[in-house]
């Protein structure tokens, strides 16, 4: 019985990651980026790894996601890390990365359109860019639980 000291018997649904979606665009000419692989990994105490590749108009959405669980946890949820990779041909790959300190969040991310870097462009073009991405998304708009 000392195990299930702070965790109450409660099967429940557990959040993996919530939906997130936007749009590929390039960061060059501001057109859609069709077919780019995008692969959601999502590491708490389980890992979880999903792939797709955008549409003809860039477009990518990621449905939310729920585990259930015997346990309740009372204490602290373990941190989460949700990272989205972002891989098309003739742009650099892109790298969004979110983390939570009590468990995956479950509010959905701004992302909006997420620029990729054209592979020609130089070291400080691409860093100038990517110093004004907040991490792919609006941090004023969002915050993780």
């Amino acid at each position: 019985m000392l195990a299930l000291q702070g965790c109450v018997l409660a099967p429940h649904a557990a959040p993996i990651n919530p939906a997130i979606g936007g749009r590929l665009v390039s960061a060059e000419s501001g057109q859609p980026v069709q077919g780019a692989a995008l692969v959601l990994e999502v590491a708490s105490d389980r890992s979880h790894s999903y792939e797709m590749h955008s549409d003809s108009q860039g477009r990518f959405a990621f449905a939310a996601r729920d585990d259930w669980r015997l346990f309740t946890v009372l204490a602290d949820a373990p941190m989460c890390i949700v990272v989205l990779t972002a891989e098309a041909q003739g742009f650099q790959p892109r790298h969004c990365v979110w983390t939570s300190r009590n468990g995956c969040p479950t509010q959905t991310p701004p992302i909006g359109d997420l620029k990729l870097i054209p592979a020609q462009w130089n070291d400080h073009r691409a860093d100038a860019l990517l110093a004004n991405a907040s991490d792919c998304v609006d941090s004023a708009t969002w915050t993780s639980r």
